[in-house]
């Protein structure tokens, strides 16, 4: 019986993270209207499973990294005045990608954002710094890093 208990609290953990996604999926919304395509990885159940466990302080020892991936269109962000490259990111970027932080911060994760030039990935503490980059910019990823104490299970 005991281990019915805890596959219930288990599945039940699992349809709330699954509410978390929609909702981020619902945010996402500015951006694919905007022509900028957005992931959620890992994208299959399974892996979806294990960082909702993790997320709540079990698994601790499994590596399951769990982000959104945005696909800049760069029509959306302006030239620059001397035209070496482009300007910042638009007002209406930066404020969905801090709903995006807000949200998942009251869902007990931190927000790490990060901005692919080419191949290399920059990484940053918050999306303040994430409003204050220019250049020929190709992706943000926004990584979810659970704030849960592990459990041992």
């Amino acid at each position: 019986m005991k281990h019915l208990t805890s596959y219930k609290i288990f599945e039940s953990r699992f349809v709330e993270f699954r509410e978390v996604i929609s909702t981020i999926k619902d945010i996402c919304q500015e951006f694919e209207d905007n022509n900028c395509e957005c992931k959620i990885f890992p994208q299959d159940d399974i892996k979806l499973n294990i960082v909702s466990l993790k997320s709540r302080g079990h698994l601790y020892h499994m590596l399951q990294p769990f982000y959104l991936e945005i696909d800049i269109d760069r029509r959306i962000i302006a030239q620059d005045k001397k035209r070496t490259g482009f300007g910042p990111f638009p007002e209406w970027f930066i404020e969905t990608c801090r709903r995006i932080e807000d949200y998942m911060s009251s869902e007990g994760f931190e927000t790490k954002p990060a901005v692919r030039y080419g191949t290399d990935w920059e990484n940053f503490e918050t999306i303040d710094e994430l409003s204050e980059v220019i250049g020929l910019i190709y992706k943000i990823k926004l990584e979810f890093i659970s704030n849960e104490i592990p459990k041992e299970i």
